[in-house]
């Protein structure tokens, strides 16, 4: 099984304080136990560094740097280049969505359609697009 995540998946492993903590755990735990390959679009450094700059997360600049340099060197996470198929999936949802997905969220899901790879989220918006194939991280317990 191939998986792709999104920025608030792996905010939610590393920081024990996020809401999510222990389902991106459980997560992280199934994907291991499984052999599951994880993904993440290349764009999710700027997202990582926008999120950070806009001050959206309480979390020292040296915790979050270490942040962005596991999301870099992790062998666990493949990287996803963004491709012209990738770009113009990316394009077309932003456009239908009308600003509804983020710059960011956009990228994912044209990774996960392009791909047929589900998305892991908790972003409702996301989840609710039937064309965006998306799995609820909610829905991974330790009881998994």
């Amino acid at each position: 099984m191939k998986f792709i995540a999104d920025l608030r998946l792996l905010m939610a492993y590393a920081f024990e304080e996020d809401p999510h903590h222990q389902n991106a755990e459980a997560f992280f735990n199934s994907a291991e136990k499984e052999k599951a390959e994880i993904f993440v679009v290349t764009p999710i450094i700027l997202e990582a560094e926008a999120v950070w700059l806009a001050q959206k997360v309480d979390v020292p600049l040296t915790e979050w740097l270490s942040f962005i340099s596991d999301i870099i060197t992790n062998p666990v996470l493949n990287k996803i280049e963004i491709d012209s198929n990738i770009y113009e999936n990316h394009v077309k949802l932003y456009k239908k969505f009308g600003g509804n997905l983020t710059y960011f969220d956009s990228f994912h899901a044209a990774a996960a359609i392009a791909t047929g790879n589900p998305l892991v989220t908790t972003d409702s918006k996301l989840l609710k697009a039937k064309e965006i194939p998306t799995e609820d991280l909610k829905t991974y317990t330790h009881m998994n």
